[in-house]
This record gives structure tokens, sequence and C-alpha cells, in this order.
């Protein structure tokens, strides 16, 4: 099992209704290939944790880097792990529109890391702490969106 993080800056164009299409496309997708993770969409820039096999894992990000909905696109990072962390979700998705109590944490750490990720205290899309409180906290949340 392989898992990858990136981050790109979303085209300006990009709006709500491109990002309920990408989505289900992107569910669809996944769910064919065997692939599971979470999109947090935060201030225009996009931070994505993928999961599943390597070499489909690689061939989906490579299709990504080439979308022109993105651009600036980096690595965070990537590695083998022992088991899914988004097993139930073929992409759980978190936009931080509105205010929820439950996820005010995450998206302290998504905001910070945005901003000024030298100095971001806590911990970062880059670690599997990150990921694994990302998965708690919208489990948390009521509205259940992340199917």
């Amino acid at each position: 099992m392989f898992c990858l993080v990136y981050r790109s800056i979303a085209s300006p164009i990009f709006g709500q209704v491109q990002m309920q299409e990408m989505l289900e496309k992107a569910r669809e997708f996944n769910d064919r290939n065997g692939i599971s993770g979470c999109l947090l969409y935060y201030d225009g820039e996009f931070i994505q944790y993928l999961e599943g096999n390597q070499v489909k894992v690689l061939k989906l990000f490579d299709k990504i880097r080439h979308d022109r909905r993105h651009s600036d696109i980096s690595v965070l990072s990537h590695s083998q792990i022992q088991s899914r962390e988004f097993d139930k979700w073929n992409m759980a998705f978190e936009n931080f529109l509105g205010e929820n109590d439950q996820l005010q944490f995450l998206k302290l750490l998504v905001s910070s890391y945005i901003k000024n990720p030298k100095k971001m205290i806590g911990p970062n899309p880059t670690s599997i702490l990150f990921w694994k409180t990302a998965k708690r906290l919208l489990n948390s949340n009521p509205s259940q969106r992340y199917i």
C-alpha cells in the first residue's frame, strides 16, 4: 500500500459547481481503481492525500499534474503504508465553508500550513498524524459529506 500527499493552487475560475463535478468524477474513478483519500480545499489551495496501489496512485497523480484546474503542484510526502487511513471513503472532502465547531482545529491546521508551512505548529500534511486527525474530525462532522 502506498500514499502520496500533494499541494496545489486551484485555478481562479474553479468554483463550487466545478468542485462538485470534479468530486463526482474523482469518486467514481477512485472507486473503480481502489484508491481512497482525502481532499482539503482552503483559500484557493488543495491539499490531498491519496492511498492505494502504488502504480495506480502514481498514474492518478500524473493525471492530476496535467490537469489545468491546478497549478504549482508539489509533492509534500509519499511512502509505503501498512493499511489505509481512509478505507471507508474513496474521497473524503472538506472545503471549510461555514462554521463547524468539530472542524475548527482541522481548519486551523490547514490554514496555518498554507499560510506559512515552515512555522506551522502541530502535525502538518506531510505526517500520518495529520491525516489521522483529519479523519477523526471529519468523522465527527454531523453532515457526513465525506462518503
